[in-house]
């Protein structure tokens, strides 16, 4: 080996050293803020403990998040329009942010709808490399396992149907620990039987848990995924005549009995009494009336409210309510139809790309979980600081990104196997 090379192999190296410990620590620092959010959510844990825990992962990984963002995109059209983006969401953290210690700090510790959603974009700035994706396949593990232990942690709570406690442990366990591992059922081919396993585990809990307490969007979103995978796994996995059999039975089955079983058992009730239930149209409409032209142009800030009397939220019962659990409506709220128009123009593309312009599945089902994700931010709320979230835009990275697309499925086995190879 000459000299030039071995001083190019070394710096190789230590390039992936050093973002090996930035990824380790971003990862790390999200999974920490997550179990301090989720814990806290419970109302069952001290509050100062979890809001310390969140504050450790917040000084994990957002300076490690900024150490790997990477100037040079490939693609120029996802340079423009990141960069528009970027420089957008910062127009919307500086108007209306009131410097007030409470105000800060919920921004800072709320999972959901703090001021780290507006971070989330950056990942597609991330190093586009199978180290990203191998960290994120072990973050999602990691998740699915503090999702069953807290399942069990609280199964008292979570069996009251009906209760405000009991249905938000639902919706925020789902939603930020246990719902991306769905993708690794869609991306069955890529892990191992136990990753396998603890994921549909997680997915039928998730699934049971949303009938058990009439959460429509949840198990909106869980079918499709469910749904999405099959149909993956019809397209490249073996014995697909016994599962097209399979399905076909199942639906046959259930359309003989579900009406008889829908009917009789109290397992359902609850989605029996809210199948049609309009739950929306009130606060939806209060927030039509209350947006002015340039509100719906730019949004109103980070901390833009709306008027919406009568409707309590976590005890509040304020007339003003900075959230909206329609998604697109809740973007529109904060940055305007700019900012929406932007997400979509960089996200709808990447779903074409991905789907009909890519050799591998890993590509294909990122594409999936991007157009999942979209079409459940009407009836759900996706834009969040969750690893659900993260994973759309990680995929928005890849998918642009010419080289990954290209990729046969074989050549992304190999390249899994390397990464193991390198890190021991």
């Amino acid at each position: 080996m000459g000299t030039s090379e071995k001083v190019e192999n070394d710096s190789s190296i230590r390039q992936f050293l050093s973002e090996l410990k930035f990824m380790n620590l971003f990862f790390i620092g999200f999974i920490l803020y997550s179990i301090g959010f989720t814990l806290a959510s419970t109302g069952m844990v001290n509050y100062l403990m979890c809001s310390g825990i969140q504050f450790v992962g917040i000084l994990m990984f957002l300076p490690s998040s900024i150490l790997l963002i990477e100037l040079k995109v490939e693609n120029n059209y996802l340079k423009i329009m990141v960069s528009f983006y970027l420089i957008y969401i910062c127009s919307i953290i500086f108007r209306g942010f009131v410097f007030d210690f409470n105000t800060i700090k919920d921004l800072l510790i709320d999972g959901w709808f703090g001021i780290f959603i507006y971070l989330v974009p950056v990942l597609c700035l991330f190093p586009k490399k199978i180290l990203l994706l191998k960290k994120s396949f072990d973050t999602i593990y990691i998740l699915s396992v503090l999702f069953l232990f807290y399942v069990l942690a609280f199964l008292p709570v979570l069996m009251e149907r009906g209760s405000q406690e009991s249905m938000g442990m639902t919706e925020v366990f789902s939603r930020t620990l246990g719902l991306t591992s769905g993708f690794i059922l869609m991306t069955y081919p890529y892990h191992s039987l136990k990753l396998k396993f603890v994921s549909g585990s997680v997915m039928t809990f998730i699934l049971t848990m949303s009938l058990y307490q009439a959460r429509r969007g949840l198990m909106m979103y869980c079918l499709m995924i469910i749904l999405f995978a099959g149909v993956l796994y019809l397209m490249k996995g073996h014995n697909r005549a016994f599962v097209v059999v399979a399905i076909l039975m199942l639906i046959s089955t259930s359309f003989l009995i579900g009406a008889q079983i829908l009917n009789k058992s109290s397992f359902f009730s609850s989605i029996k009494e809210r199948g049609m239930e309009d739950t929306r149209s009130n606060v939806e409409e209060s927030f039509y009336e209350d947006m002015e032209t340039v509100d719906w142009i730019i949004g109103r800030g980070i901390n833009g409210q709306y008027y919406c009397p009568g409707i309590v939220w976590d005890g509040d019962s304020s007339v003003y309510r900075g959230i909206i659990e329609t998604d697109f409506l809740q973007i529109i709220l904060k940055g305007g139809l700019v900012s929406l128009s932007i997400l979509l123009l960089i996200f709808i593309p990447a779903i074409f790309l991905g789907l009909f312009n890519s050799n591998n599945l890993l590509v294909k089902a990122g594409s999936i979980w991007i157009m999942i994700g979209l079409i459940n931010m009407y009836p759900s709320t996706v834009n969040t600081f969750t690893l659900n979230y993260i994973l759309m835009w990680v995929f928005a990275g890849i998918v642009y990104t010419k080289k990954y697309r290209m990729l046969s499925d074989s050549q992304i086995f190999q390249q899994l196997k390397d990464y193991k190879t390198d890190v021991s």
